[in-house]
């Protein structure tokens, strides 16, 4: 019932009345679990589901890859030592397999919006304990086209979930003007060519460190596209935060798509 009430509202509306309701539904409605349902303290995530999620143990500080346990935390994958990407700093917190590859498709395709704040929690432990290297959180913007016929932005959702639990402000520098086809549909190969000239920024007077927010991470070829213009732009130290990472050539990778 809390999940279907909450559906009707819109997390990023500023607007009193949405405000007021959000207040009233929390105050008359028990939250429960976004993954099972239940009741529990610790909304939007009761503490069996957050145990049982596949976390990631070991992963890449650059790319957020996950890698072998034994590997040390602060070295870079060979991957990233070959060729470096953009950004210089990366979290995937979770693997993208079930039941949170579901979270994300059910929040991206079909507007779950409760969705949005338990992806969010789960980036806040890594995104926290960095805090202080960042000035603002960064959505991978959507085309206009393709936000106008989903009705939101599911990164930008996030990110605003993530900004009250960590205090960086969310600011949305750059906008997609070029259309692309879903990185989701798309080879490895060609996924870099795909979004090449996609993105320009607006801002005159960006933020020195910036944190770009997306859903699942699969090449990091849309976020590192998105991060070449912004250092164009002026921006000195950018790092990315996605709630989940696949493996490319993976089952789940060939579902995955950041932010299209």
């Amino acid at each position: 019932m809390y999940r279907k009430l909450r559906r009707l509202w819109v997390p990023t509306s500023s607007a009193r009345a949405g405000r007021a309701l959000r207040t009233l539904l929390d105050r008359l409605v028990v939250p429960t679990c976004a993954f099972c349902g239940s009741d529990d303290d610790a909304w939007p995530i009761c503490r069996p589901c957050r145990l049982d999620l596949p976390w990631v143990r070991m992963a890449c500080p650059r790319c957020a890859r996950p890698l072998a346990t034994g590997q040390h935390r602060s070295i870079a994958c060979g991957r990233c030592q070959r060729r470096p990407p953009p950004f210089t700093r990366a979290y995937a917190p979770l693997h993208y397999m079930f039941p949170v590859d579901a979270a994300i498709r059910a929040l991206k395709f079909r507007a779950d919006l409760p969705y949005a704040p338990a992806l969010a929690e789960l980036l806040v432990p890594a995104v926290r304990r960095e805090a202080a290297c960042w000035d603002a959180l960064v959505p991978v913007p959507l085309h206009r086209w393709r936000q106008a016929l989903r009705g939101f932005n599911q990164a930008r959702e996030i990110a605003t979930w993530l900004s009250r639990r960590v205090g960086l402000p969310v600011v949305e520098l750059a906008q997609r003007h070029r259309r692309t086809s879903p990185q989701s549909t798309l080879p490895a190969r060609r996924r870099r060519a795909n979004v090449c000239g996609a993105f320009r920024v607006r801002a005159t007077r960006p933020p020195e460190r910036i944190l770009l927010i997306d859903d699942v991470m699969t090449t990091g070829e849309t976020c590192g596209e998105l991060a070449r213009v912004l250092y164009s732009a002026g921006v000195s130290k950018i790092g990315v935060a996605c709630v989940a990472r696949a493996t490319p050539g993976s089952a789940q990778a060939g579902r995955a798509g950041s932010n299209v």
